[in-house]
């Protein structure tokens, strides 16, 4: 009887380490039968890893110590669901025709991926910095004098993305690119064509490479993720699959309070007395409507990928910065877009600095945003409480 209970006992350790087992690796392998817009609806409040994989011409070049899982687990544990990870690949191809992706950057970028899916979190891989203006080799351009060579590169790097990451599962999205653009004006009808056929190549090469990879869900900009400009000029890709792509923009608005070096606004908001003549509370509330109206209500899920607001010295602007980042999280989840803060890992008070967590030992920074974007990002009704 004693050796029947061992055996039984042994059995039920292992069912049940069978089942943690599958249940972790669900994560990493299994492809939901899901559109887009459920996925996003379940990607709740993101958060950059921003100026490690993306910096140059390596990932503590700018500054910041090598992502852990440690960080990530933080992450999570302030509220986070999704991680977007920005990865710059100038410094990590080979010439070409081949182009070929460093295997040890490769795996680097693998292993921060795994950080993510591993603590049940949702991952965005992209292309960031190699079409950064001012960014030494730069190579994506939304230009036609480019295109060609652009298009070569462009085609090389994700076909090695794709077929590294082929068996991942839909926790794992990829996004074709960051901030194309040729000047800050108003694209031309060649820059908005060239960021349609860059997205098309994206799309199509995805899906080719098999595996998960024909039902993954995918995220694409329009010209500079500026949304205005996308909402003018960018042009859907075509997909085999259905309800599996998501339009991606950014927002930083008003720039002079959010992130201008200098002649910058303290105060944000309608009870402030020293605020920009835009970007108020209406332009939030417009531009958001805006986005539903267009993409959302269509079925076509947005996902600001970029967002925040830097730290000031001055004296009184902390609530301001509390407050802005409270409402713009509120106004874009009442309005059903998902947001993924932009932390580039800085404090402090030089007008660069996005970060949220101290990543040397994992602490919060700032807490108090921290807990208002959480509560905005929760779909609860409430009122926000002015500065």
């Amino acid at each position: 009887m004693k050796r029947l209970k061992k055996i039984a006992i042994t059995l039920l350790i292992l069912t049940m380490s069978l089942n943690l087992f599958t249940a972790c690796n669900s994560k990493k392998s299994t492809m939901r039968d899901i559109t887009s817009a459920e996925l996003v609806a379940d990607m709740g409040l993101g958060w950059n890893l921003g100026n490690t994989l993306d910096s140059l011409p390596d990932e503590t070049s700018w500054g910041n110590p090598k992502a852990t899982e440690e960080l990530i687990k933080a992450v999570k544990d302030a509220g986070f669901k999704t991680v977007r990870i920005p990865i710059t690949w100038i410094d990590h191809t080979g010439d070409s025709p081949d182009y070929e992706i460093d295997n040890e950057w490769m795996d680097r970028v693998e292993e921060v991926v795994g950080y993510v899916l591993d603590n049940d979190m949702y991952a965005i891989i992209n292309i960031h910095h190699d079409g950064g203006n001012g960014i030494s080799g730069m190579w994506l351009t939304p230009k036609e004098a480019d295109f060609d060579e652009g298009i070569a590169r462009f085609t090389k790097i994700w076909e090695q993305i794709s077929e590294r990451f082929k068996d991942y599962s839909d926790y794992l999205m990829f996004e074709s690119m960051n901030e194309i653009h040729d000047n800050y004006k108003n694209p031309t009808q060649e820059n908005n064509d060239i960021i349609a056929k860059f997205n098309q190549k994206f799309v199509d090469i995805v899906r080719e490479s098999g595996g998960n990879n024909a039902k993954r869900h995918l995220l694409v900009p329009g010209y500079n993720t500026n949304i205005e400009q996308t909402i003018a000029g960018f042009v859907m890709p075509d997909d085999v699959i259905e309800d599996r792509i998501s339009v991606s923009v950014h927002f930083y608005d008003p720039w002079t309070f959010t992130a201008q070096g200098e002649n910058y606004t303290l105060e944000w908001g309608k009870s402030g007395q020293r605020v920009d003549s835009w970007g108020q509370e209406d332009w939030v509330d417009s531009i958001f409507a805006r986005l539903k109206e267009t993409y959302i209500d269509k079925g076509i899920p947005v996902i600001i990928g970029e967002y925040g607001a830097v730290v000031r010295a001055e004296e009184g602007h902390e609530k301001f910065r509390r407050y802005y980042m409270e409402y713009v999280t509120k106004a874009a989840y009442d309005n059903g877009i998902m947001m993924v803060y932009w932390d580039n890992g800085y404090n402090g008070t030089n007008g660069e600095a996005f970060g949220l967590f101290n990543r040397a030992n994992n602490e919060q920074y700032h807490s108090e945003i921290i807990e208002a974007m959480v509560r905005a990002s929760s779909n609860k009704d409430y009122e926000i409480a002015l500065p």
